[in-house]
């Protein structure tokens, strides 16, 4: 029996102490509703009840309660994304509690709501190392963010409704904190809500951020957007094709749709402008039934009443795009003004809408093809390890418009537009891209940099030499697996090379100060390298030859007859040593290791050259370049001296591309009359330089470090600016010996 109210008269108005007071008990009602009859709800009501305690007394800067934002999270996901998964929506109402609670573990989440719940939670939390820096530490946080996503996909479906909750009340942030994350908003999670189909999210994620981004110009395009929605041609054009298809006896929905500000970025330009979008509405008809055969007929009937752009038409339903996402398009144009047509079936529409989550089981092993080329991607993207900027690019890159390629045996490949032979190497097989030599592309021979396009027939060549790989190769790729691979080599490589370069200089250290080398594996130096948290001999030879590590300090723990004794107060003192500079003997040049700076234009085989070691390897300067001791600030014995080796020829032709500065192609032709005959010029033109004077850009192939001198000496050094090296071309276009055609 309902119990009644107690009768009042002259009621009092009742004002909360609290206007941000957050009612729990209205929340679990509403909550209630989405969640369906689930025998596991008891686990999101379990997690609410828990969360609400742990965040007691929290507020957000607008003064709401704490509990707000976990409890938003959880109500876009079920409200607005249809999910009713408990474990999932347990999980996006804890997401902040370990970062939060420094008395809460993962251990504590894991014991109580189940090992599932704990993953979730920790692929949420961000990571928090005060001694980084923070723009590195964001990374790494990306980067974890993606790799736990490959394991389970409702990290990143938390991770996106978090930050939509996070930009609806970006207002009460400060200024730089708006745009800060407004700025990796349109940088990570929307391109990676539109790589997935994720279309409420996507679009809502780009216009909050763009609009905080860009206030004035925001207001302006979205006034444009209203304006073109309800503009004549528009509604005259939706007028059109509801009329020839009630003539033609379709039962169709029209649906108009203006492109939101998304569509009006630039991500290279970083500019929002009307002129980025390519059009401004489409126009998407939706059939009655599920019959695919309705959609070309549809097609026809469009094409029949509307002039069609060349080219235009995209058949999404016989090439599914790799995010699932199937319909017809093609591009018309009427009364002046072109339209993008879509034509779906309401399936195919809801896919269009929700994208991945509509096969979302957050229990579902990623185990069909379908997943794990999601947890592909997404574990690429996680694994990169460039910089930041990179990765960023690596998720854009993901968004780009696909080609359709082909195997020899017919098989369909997805590939980013403008991909090259090595992605779809990359594609198909890691190995098969760590051994590509090139490619037959519909029957010709193509090098592993050349493009492809819609409809080509790839077979891949391979040989027993692994790829060079160089972060040029890398800048060519357009897929994240490829470039990610590449970037891995790339890093292996510098390592391998800091590594040789390292033991040299500590051998060196040792041999000038009467240590012996033996002395190295001694147990003295397996203290030492326990000590210093490394792992082994090649970890320390590697931080000394990236300068991470001075082998002073190695020599430090040693004691050798230049060497100052342990004082009589037993406390040991940094050691004076005599300085002496080390010297790398280079028998070689490979651009992923060795750079010239552009401080003070240093030249290959030029006397007087020190190093600066890095962990991007080795980069030349002058032993008097100014930069050196005013703004590297450097201190002497951080530098190494360089000897070429003039005696051998290099391994592979080499081709720098020079600019000469107050010089033309006829007043360098005394210099070049008497150039050694394994020395070729590949290009030579006259130029202008950024302030009007004359200048010549040269294309010159050398052989090795002796003919490097002389060409340079004759060329007056002073003038002369390495813009570029690379392998010289004849090396890299033809198919290298032993290659062999791989058919996938």
């Amino acid at each position: 029996m309902q119990r009644s109210e107690p009768q009042v008269t002259n009621p009092m108005p009742v004002v909360s102490a609290d206007p941000h007071a957050f009612d729990l008990r209205h929340y679990q009602s509403r909550m209630e509703r989405y969640l369906r009859n689930n025998p596991d709800n008891h686990i999101f009501f379990d997690a609410l009840s828990f969360a609400h305690e742990l965040h007691a007394g929290q507020r957000r800067k607008s003064g709401a309660p704490y509990i707000s934002h976990p409890c938003a999270v959880a109500e876009i996901l079920a409200r607005e994304l249809e999910f009713n998964d408990p474990v999932l929506l347990a999980a996006s109402l804890l997401h902040d509690v370990v970062e939060d609670i420094p008395s809460i573990s993962l251990v504590d989440i894991e014991e109580r709501f189940g090992p599932t719940v704990a993953e979730l939670v920790d692929g949420c939390t961000k990571l928090t190392r005060r001694h980084l820096d923070r723009s590195l530490l964001r990374d790494m946080t990306h980067s974890k963010i993606f790799l736990s996503a490959s394991r389970r996909l409702g990290v990143l479906v938390i991770k996106l409704a978090d930050r939509l909750h996070n930009l609806r009340t970006l207002h009460y942030l400060a200024q730089s904190k708006r745009q800060r994350i407004a700025q990796e908003t349109v940088e990570v999670y929307a391109p990676i809500a539109a790589r997935f189909n994720i279309f409420p999210l996507k679009r809502e994620l780009y216009h909050l951020a763009l609009s905080f981004l860009y206030p004035r110009k925001s207001k302006k395009i979205l006034q444009f957007i209203r304006e073109v929605r309800n503009s004549d041609p528009v509604m005259e054009m939706e007028r059109k094709l509801n009329r020839i298809f009630s003539e033609a006896g379709m039962d169709v929905l029209i649906r108009p749709r203006a492109k939101g500000l998304g569509s009006y970025y630039d991500h290279l330009k970083r500019t929002l402008d009307i002129a980025n979008g390519e059009n401004h509405i489409d126009f998407a008809i939706l059939m009655a039934s599920e019959r695919v055969l309705d959609c070309y007929t549809a097609l026809g009937i469009v094409n029949t009443h509307f002039t069609p752009i060349p080219r235009s038409l995209r058949d999404f339903i016989a090439n599914v795009k790799s995010n699932g996402y199937q319909s017809l398009h093609v591009r018309v144009h009427d009364a002046g003004q072109n339209y993008l047509v879509k034509i779906r079936t309401p399936e195919m529409d809801r896919w269009a809408m929700y994208g991945i989550l509509r096969e979302w089981d957050a229990q579902k092993a990623l185990s069909d093809e379908h997943w794990q080329e999601v947890s592909e991607l997404l574990r690429s993207i996680g694994e990169y390890g460039g910089a930041g900027s990179q990765r960023k690019a690596l998720i854009r890159l993901s968004e780009s418009e696909e080609i359709f390629v082909y195997s020899p045996m017919g098989d369909l490949y997805h590939l980013p537009k403008e991909s090259v032979v090595l992605d779809f190497a990359y594609r198909i097989h890691s190995e098969l891209g760590d051994f590509c030599s090139g490619a037959w592309i519909n029957g010709e021979w193509a090098s592993p940099i050349d493009l492809l396009k819609d409809g080509d027939v790839v077979e891949i060549a391979t040989t027993a030499e692994p790829i060079d790989a160089a972060p040029d190769l890398e800048a060519f790729c357009k897929t994240p697996k490829a470039r990610t691979a590449i970037n891995r080599h790339v890093q292996q490589k510098r390592r391998a090379y800091a590594q040789k370069i390292g033991q040299e200089i500590v051998e060196q250290e040792f041999s000038r100060h009467g240590l012996e080398v033996e002395d190295l594996r001694s147990e003295r130096m397996r203290l030492v390298l326990e000590f210093s948290n490394l792992k082994d001999l090649n970890d320390l030879y590697a931080r000394v030859g990236q300068d991470l590590l001075s082998p002073h300090m190695v020599l430090y723990y040693f004691e050798a007859p230049h060497l100052e004794r342990e004082p009589a107060h037993g406390h040991r003192e940094a050691p004076a040593l005599p300085f002496e500079r080390n010297t790398l003997r280079i028998r070689d040049l490979d651009k992923t290791l060795h750079k010239f700076a552009r401080c003070c234009n240093p030249y290959p085989g030029q006397k007087g050259v020190v190093a600066t070691l890095s962990e991007r390897g080795v980069t030349y300067h002058h032993r008097d370049c100014a930069d050196l001791r005013h703004r590297h600030q450097l201190q002497p014995q951080q530098l190494v001296a360089i000897e070429w080796d003039e005696e051998d020829h290099w391994a592979t032709p080499l081709a720098f591309a020079l600019h000469l500065a107050d010089e033309t192609p006829v007043s360098l032709l005394p210099h070049l009359s008497g150039l050694p005959p394994t020395v070729a010029i590949q290009t030579i033109e006259a130029s202008l330089d950024k302030h009007g004077q004359s200048a010549v850009r040269m294309v010159i192939e050398f052989s090795g470090f002796e003919d490097a001198r002389r060409v340079f000496e004759s060329l007056l050094p002073e003038r002369v600016t390495i813009e570029d090296y690379r392998k010289a071309m004849s090396c890299q276009k033809l198919p290298g010996p032993g290659s062999e055609r791989t058919t996938p």
